[in-house]
């Protein structure tokens, strides 16, 4: 099967059975989501015992999402700063004496 194609999978969250198309070489990382978030289900579900299923993956959604929007804007200001840098070592290589 070449890496470009898409397969079919079911990946199982809290008893909720999802099935998605994913690129044949994202299944790994689709398993290891799918692995992370059931145990922090699992985790959470006997931390907070009175909570529903809902509520629980309403926190894990908030939990994930917090963390993407966190990782998205660190990459935004490492580009920024290496596009600084980028600049700034263009200046200098051309004021140097050829």
């Amino acid at each position: 099967m070449k890496q470009e194609e898409n397969i079919q999978i079911t990946i199982n969250i809290a008893g909720q059975r999802i099935p998605l198309t994913v690129g044949f070489d994202q299944q790994n990382l689709v398993r290891e989501t799918e692995k992370n978030v059931g145990a922090l289900y699992e985790k959470w579900r006997l931390k907070f015992p009175r909570k529903s299923m809902q509520e629980l993956l309403a926190m894990i959604a908030y939990q994930y999402a917090s963390f993407y929007l966190s990782l998205s804007r660190r990459m935004d200001e490492s580009a920024r700063d290496a596009e600084a840098l980028d600049a700034m070592l263009d200046d200098a290589l051309g004021r140097l004496p050829e």
